[in-house]
C-alpha cells in the first residue's frame, strides 16, 4: 500500500512521537493549526484505545520486516473521530519518520489487526515520554514499577520449558502495554517493568491482571512473585522529579540488587592516552614542587 501523491495530512515525528513538522490542511482535519501542533505528541490526536497499538507500531517501523501502513482513527475538535489510512516513510534522519494520512482508507488494516511486537523503550526514552505526557496532562498520572519474580528469577518456574516461559513473558508485555498510558512501557531488566498509566486503574489492579495471566499459563501466585510500587506524577513534573520517583520505586523491588547493571562506556584509545598524559604532567608538576620545597 502506498499513499504517495494522495496524502492530505502529514507529520514528521521523532521516535518519541513528538511532532517536529507538519504539512497539509491540519485545521480542516484536526481543528488545530499546523503551528499549534508542533512540539505536541501525535498520540494526543489518536483515540485512547489505539494509543498502545500505535506505540508498538512506532517501535517497529524501522525494522527490516516492519509494518509501515495501517488504518488509524484521529480525533478532531471539529469533525469528531475520523478514519485515515496511514503510511510511515523515511524522515530526515534515523531518529524520525514522516507519517502520511489519507482519507482513502481502502485496503488498510487496523492497528489492532496487525501482529505487532511488544515494544519496550529504553530508560532514557521512557523518562522523556513520561515527562512529555506529564507536560500535556490535565490531571495526575500514575507511575508503577513491577517485578515479576518468575521472570527475574526463572528458577521459580522450574519445570516449565523455554517456549512456555517466553509465551508467559509475551503475555505479560502485552497486558502491560494495553494498560500503559499511550503504551509508555520499559523493561530495565528481565522481569522488571516501568509503566505510566491512568490512576483509574491503579498499580494493584494491574498487578492482579498479571496474576490472572500467570494462572492462565499454569503459574501460581507464589511462582509468579508479582510485586509492585506506585507513585503519582503530577502535571508539569520535571524530568529530575520523575527520575527520582522511578529510582525510589525500583529500589523497593525485592530483586533490585540482582539487576544486571549496564557497564559504563569504555574509554577510547585516544582518551586513554590523554588521561595518561595528564597523569604524567601532574606527576611532573608535583615532583617540581617537592624539589623546590626542598631547595628553599
Amino acid at each position: 500500500m502506498s499513499l504517495q501523491g494522495t496524502w492530505e495530512l502529514s507529520f514528521l515525528v521523532d521516535k518519541d512521537g513528538r511532532i517536529l513538522e507538519g504539512r497539509g490542511a491540519c485545521s480542516e482535519h484536526l481543528g488545530h493549526s499546523l503551528q499549534s501542533v508542533i512540539g505536541k505528541s501525535v498520540f494526543s490526536f489518536l483515540t485512547h484505545d489505539e494509543r498502545p497499538h500505535f506505540r508498538r507500531f512506532m517501535g517497529q517501523i524501522n525494522r527490516p520486516s516492519g509494518k509501515r501502513a495501517a488504518l488509524v482513527s484521529l480525533q478532531s475538535s471539529v469533525g469528531g473521530i475520523r478514519s485515515y489510512a496511514m503510511e510511515a516513510q523515511a524522515g530526515r534522519s534515523a531518529d524520525d519518520n514522516w507519517l502520511m494520512f489519507s482519507r482513502d482508507t481502502g485496503g488498510a488494516e487496523g492497528l489492532d489487526d496487525l501482529d505487532l511486537p511488544v515494544v519496550m523503550v529504553d530508560e532514557d526514552q521512557f523518562l522523556r515520554l513520561v515527562e512529555m505526557a506529564a507536560s500535556q496532562a490535565q490531571a495526575s498520572l500514575d507511575l508503577t514499577t513491577i517485578e515479576v519474580g518468575g521472570l527475574s528469577d526463572t528458577r521459580r518456574l522450574d519445570g516449565m520449558g523455554h517456549a512456555a516461559i517466553e509465551a508467559f513473558e509475551r503475555s505479560v508485555g502485552e497486558t502491560l502495554t494495553n494498560s500503559a498510558h499511550e503504551g509508555i512501557l520499559s523493561s530495565p531488566a528481565r522481569g522488571y517493568y516501568n509503566l505510566l498509566h491512568d490512576p483509574a486503574k491503579g498499580g494493584a489492579a494491574i498487578a492482579q491482571d498479571l496474576t490472572s495471566i500467570a494462572s492462565q499459563h499454569g503459574i501460581n501466585a507464589a511462582q509468579a512473585g508479582i510485586v509492585h510500587a506506585t507513585l503519582s506524577v503530577a502535571p508539569q513534573t520535571s524530568l529530575a522529579g520523575i527520575r527520582e520517583a522511578l529510582g525510589i520505586m525500583q529500589k523497593r523491588m525485592p530483586g533490585y540488587q540482582g539487576w544486571a547493571k549496564p557497564a559504563g562506556p569504555k574509554m577510547r584509545e585516544g582518551q586513554i592516552a590523554a588521561a595518561l598524559g595528564i597523569c604524567a604532567f601532574l606527576a611532573g608538576v608535583i615532583a617540581i614542587v617537592v624539589w623546590m620545597m626542598k631547595r628553599f
